[in-house]
C-alpha cells in the first residue's frame, strides 16, 4: 500500500516539475500571420522619401528650379504633379515606383521606362472582373477601342473614390470634370473623334431643367449609365438614346439616386424620418419628390377635405335659409 501511495506521488512530482520547465506555447506563436510577413513600421516614411526624390523634378518648383543639369523644361513640365492633391488622392500612400516601376528611378530614365509602367488591372483585378465587360460594352470602348483605357477619364495622381470626399456635390465636381475633360474641348475631343464635330453640351441639354443644378448635384454618368447592383457605379457608358430622360427616375420615394451617387448615404439612413421620404438626402440637398413628407402631404389633404367642408355648408346652409325665405 505504502509503495503504491509513493508511486502516485513520485508521478505527480514529475508532472509538475515537466509543466514548470516545459515552455507554454503564446497566443503569438499560434498566431497566423497569412504569409504577409513582417510589416516595415518605416515604410510610410521611406515611400514620401521616394516620392520627394521624383517631385523634385516632377512638380511647378522642378521646372523653376531644376534640381539637374540637361534636363528638357518643355517637356517636364507636360509631366509635374501636384503634390498636395496627389498626397490626398487614393494612390497618395503609394510609391510613384510602384506603378512606374524600377525603370523610372535611376536619371535619366531607362529607355524602355515608358512601356514598363504597370496597367491599372495588375492592381485593381478584384474590382476589374466586374469593370472591364461593363467597360468593353460601353459606347466609348465601342467607339475608341485603341485609343480608350482607364486613363483617359482617371487621372491616378489626384482620382479620390466618390465615398471618400465626404460630400456628394464634391464627388459630382470631380467625376463630371473627368466627362467636360473631352466633351468641352475641341482639341481632346477630335483626337478621339477626328470625324465629328463636339457637340454643345448646353445645346444637348437643353430639355433638362435647371442643367446647371443638375450637374452640381448629379454626376453624368448617373444617367448615362445602367444602375450598378455591385459597385458604386457602372462603367457601361451608354449612347445618348439610352441616357435617363424620365423625372421621375429620381425625383419619386424609390428615387433612383440612392442606387447611383447617394447610395452610401441612403444605405446607412434608408426610409422616412420626421415625415419626410430619404431624409438623410436633406444633409446636402432636397430633391423634388424623392424628399415628400408624408405629414405635409396629410395635412395637405386634411386643409383640402376642410375647406371642401366649409364650402359645402356654406351652401347647405344658404340653400336651407333661401327655402325658408321662399315658404315666408
Amino acid at each position: 500500500m505504502m509503495s503504491r501511495l509513493a508511486a502516485i506521488v513520485l508521478c505527480l512530482l514529475v508532472l509538475c516539475v515537466g509543466m514548470t520547465v516545459s515552455p507554454v506555447p503564446s497566443l503569438a506563436d499560434d498566431a497566423d500571420d497569412f504569409g504577409l510577413g513582417e510589416v516595415d513600421p518605416d515604410l510610410p516614411n521611406k515611400i514620401k522619401k521616394w516620392n520627394a526624390d521624383c517631385l523634385s523634378c516632377h512638380s511647378e518648383e522642378g521646372v523653376k528650379n531644376p534640381p539637374r543639369k540637361g534636363m528638357d523644361l518643355k517637356l517636364l513640365a507636360t509631366l509635374t504633379v501636384d503634390q498636395t492633391r496627389f498626397e490626398h488622392s487614393d494612390h497618395g500612400k503609394t510609391a510613384c515606383k510602384d506603378c512606374h516601376t524600377e525603370a523610372y528611378v535611376p536619371y535619366p530614365h531607362l529607355k524602355d521606362a515608358k512601356a514598363k509602367i504597370k496597367g491599372c488591372v495588375s492592381c485593381h483585378q478584384n474590382p476589374a472582373k466586374t469593370i472591364v465587360p461593363e467597360f468593353n460594352a460601353s459606347k466609348h470602348f465601342k467607339q475608341h477601342s485603341q485609343k480608350f483605357t482607364c486613363l483617359s477619364c482617371h487621372d491616378s495622381h489626384t482620382m479620390r473614390k466618390a465615398a471618400k470626399i465626404g460630400s456628394a456635390h464634391l464627388a459630382s465636381v470631380q467625376d463630371n470634370a473627368m466627362c467636360s475633360t473631352c466633351h468641352d474641348d475641341d482639341a481632346r475631343y477630335g483626337k478621339l473623334k477626328s470625324d465629328g464635330k463636339r457637340p454643345d453640351m448646353a445645346a444637348v441639354h437643353d430639355w433638362l431643367p435647371e442643367m446647371e443644378l443638375h450637374l452640381n448635384q448629379v454626376r453624368c454618368i448617373d444617367c448615362h449609365t445602367p444602375a450598378a447592383d455591385i459597385t458604386a457605379l457602372s462603367h457601361d457608358v451608354q449612347a445618348k438614346e439610352k441616357a435617363v430622360r424620365k423625372c421621375e427616375t429620381c425625383h419619386v420615394p424609390d428615387t433612383d439616386l440612392g442606387r447611383r451617387l447617394y447610395k452610401r448615404l441612403l444605405k446607412d439612413q434608408p426610409g422616412e424620418q420626421g415625415g419626410f421620404a430619404n431624409r438623410a438626402l436633406l444633409k446636402e440637398v432636397y430633391v423634388v419628390g424623392a424628399n415628400r413628407n408624408s405629414w405635409f402631404d396629410w395635412g395637405a389633404l386634411a386643409a383640402l377635405v376642410l375647406t371642401a367642408g366649409v364650402v359645402a355648408g356654406r351652401a347647405i346652409h344658404r340653400r336651407v335659409k333661401n327655402a325658408r325665405q321662399r315658404r315666408m
